[in-house]
């Protein structure tokens, strides 16, 4: 029992379709596993970029808090916003709330005699991969993220 070359024509077109779409579902597996990790990096970056614009704001507001030249502190009534230009921060800002923690006897200090007040600094760090800060939220198309850091300070 011999088989006739005309019964197996067309096998090794079964196989190698069968071979080109195991290999196009595995490249298709591995583009979107790259782009998902790439994604990821890149709020990472931007979790971080957005850590250091709340940390630099709240050092921004701190020196503006305690001026070397005045010996009181003047806590402002309404949020402050940092726009960085720099390298490291050119898509990111700052935006600082401060408020004077009380004026109990529990929350004043006492240092060599003088008595001063604790004051409540919190710095939320927003970065935007596009940098359209007309729009008050993240749009569809861009990558956002956001950190919060608090400080409390006494003078």
């Amino acid at each position: 029992m011999y088989l006739n070359i005309k019964q197996q024509a067309g096998s090794a077109l079964v196989v190698a379709i069968f071979v080109i779409v195991v290999i196009f579902g595995l490249l298709l597996a591995m583009s979107r596993l790259l782009q998902s990790s790439s994604e990821s990096v890149v709020y990472e970056v931007l979790g971080t970029r957005a850590l250091f614009a709340a940390q630099s704001g709240l050092e921004l507001a701190a020196t503006e808090l305690f001026p070397l030249s005045e010996p009181t502190a003047n806590c402002p009534d309404n949020p402050v916003t940092y726009w960085f230009a720099g390298e490291g921060l050119h898509q990111c800002r700052a935006w600082v709330t401060c408020r004077p923690s009380g004026s109990s006897a529990e929350e004043q200090l006492e240092l060599d005699g003088r008595s001063g007040h604790l004051f409540h600094l919190t710095s939320i760090g927003q970065c935007r991969s596009l940098a359209d800060w007309s729009q008050p939220s993240c749009q569809s198309n861009e990558l956002c993220t956001s950190r919060t850091v608090q400080m409390e300070v006494g003078l």
